[in-house]
């Protein structure tokens, strides 16, 4: 990758990034029409609140939520070019940052379920000056591990950079929603209030269902770093195990200073068995991943169609029906279904406003990490499949990605108690292609594998 293309790469994710914080920040879109004139009274009148615990993570987002904006946009406008232009694009990009905050703002007297304070403006412009501060302090460095991630061809250092990017995610996870405290008072109160449990499986969910679901979403939280982390040639699944199991602990730790999560020992048995069975898959795929390199550089011998990776995913979208159906109480009411059908007309995100960033945060995670598995269980069937049936089949595998997740929202639709969303289709519909990707990019098939069928049938010349 040429320097021209890391800012090509920088200004799209900058941009990209720009209209995330625009539409998150005027969700859900209820505009209200004001006089100009009373507008600019009330912006001049616009308050500083006194933050309490609860109101910090919010002052922390807005914060955050400015640090990839000027980051991105610094290096898109500096990166490769010389001093002076690098300064002037400093100073641009930091006014620029100011204006759209307060800019923010402004809008948001006019959608008047948002909160507008001067708390958030300062937030949000101190966000911009540390987001120049990491692309000047980090920015080309960081440009480099990127660039890396084109350079990187064998599975293995695609696995690595993986599960490093999913340690970070995780951690960042972790440590929502952002009202940090090491003050021994609140920790003390954290623990009155039964936020500090030490009674392994103690404070479960009283439905069965519920607490088995709970229980699933952890063991599957820590199933990719520990797989990942065992495609590395020289690790052990028994090193990838105690790697993944150390990142628990430390997370779990650092959750004690995050006033409103909650810290329970619970989470270390379902760490360590998540990450067993993410070193165990590894293991497995790290040594069918070596058996076809074997065949392949070897003479290939024929073989019939594995239906064991398709049998996986029939079974997997079992699995996903009882996640997302139970206690399946179905109804079929015309005046009900009318009414349920009020979800097509949801701007995207809307739901997830209706609570907090954390709740948000946690629902995408579940949306893609429980489609995921999906995904990778079809691209793994899609590449045993032979090269001359392999187009119709992958027709098929995208169909289901597609037309999977739309059924499990329709079937919600028929559920009193579940919440049909479009935004949740499109998330679960990402969560199975990026398993379909990683899952290719792991086992190595692509273009190769048909060139090798190919030439397999071709007949000798002589």
């Amino acid at each position: 990758m040429t320097t021209g293309s890391g800012r090509a790469h920088l200004f799209w994710g900058g941009l990209f990034y720009l209209a995330f914080v625009v539409y998150g920040s005027l969700v859900p879109l209820d505009f209200k029409a004001m006089p100009l004139d009373e507008a600019m009274a009330r912006f001049r009148d616009v308050p500083f609140l006194q933050l309490g615990i609860g109101s910090r993570a919010d002052w922390v987002a807005n914060l955050l939520l400015f640090i990839p904006l000027t980051f991105l946009w610094t290096g898109a406008l500096a990166y490769g070019r010389g001093v002076a232009v690098g300064i002037l694009a400093t100073l641009f990009v930091l006014a620029s940052a100011v204006a759209l905050c307060l800019g923010i703002e402004f809008t948001q007297l006019f959608f008047p379920q948002r909160t507008v304070s001067q708390n958030d403006i300062f937030a949000e412009a101190l966000g911009g000056f540390l987001g120049v501060v990491a692309w000047w302090s980090v920015g080309p460095r960081w440009v480099d591990w990127y660039q890396g991630w084109h350079k990187a061809k064998a599975p293995t250092e695609t696995a690595e950079r993986l599960a490093w990017a999913y340690i970070v995610a995780a951690f960042a996870y972790g440590v929502l929603p952002l009202d940090l405290t090491i003050s021994g008072v609140e920790i003390f109160h954290k623990w009155r209030e039964g936020k500090l449990n030490l009674i392994p499986f103690g404070h479960l969910p009283g439905d069965p269902a519920y607490a088995l679901y709970e229980l699933a979403s952890d063991v599957l939280l820590w199933v990719p770093p520990a797989l990942l982390w065992r495609m590395h040639a020289g690790r052990t699944s028994l090193k990838a195990w105690q790697m993944t199991f150390a990142t628990v602990v430390v997370l779990e730790v650092l959750q004690l200073f995050v006033y409103s999560r909650v810290s329970d020992v619970t989470d270390l048995f379902t760490g360590a068995l998540g990450a067993w069975a993410g070193a165990w898959l590894g293991g497995r795929v790290a040594g069918r991943h070596g058996a076809q390199v074997a065949t392949a550089s070897g003479r290939p011998g024929s073989r019939g169609i594995n239906w064991l990776p398709l049998g996986l995913a029939l079974g997997w979208l079992g699995v996903l029906a009882v996640v997302f159906w139970y206690p399946f109480n179905f109804l079929t009411e015309g005046a009900f279904l009318r009414e349920r059908l009020d979800f097509l007309y949801k701007v995207p995100f809307q739901t997830y406003y209706y609570g907090t960033e954390f709740r948000a945060i946690t629902e995408v995670f579940h949306k893609l990490l429980f489609f995921a598995p999906l995904g990778a269980m079809l691209a793994w069937f899609l590449g045993g499949v032979p090269w001359q049936w392999r187009t119709a089949t992958g027709i098929g595998v995208f169909i289901v990605l597609i037309f999977a997740p739309l059924g499990i929202e329709l079937g919600q639709m028929l559920l009193p108690e579940k919440f049909p969303d479009t935004t949740d289709w499109v998330l679960e519909l990402i969560g199975g292609i990026m398993g379909y990707v990683i899952a290719k990019a792991l086992t190595g098939r692509g273009s190769s594998s048909r060139r090798t069928g190919r030439l397999q049938q071709r007949p000798t010349q002589h």
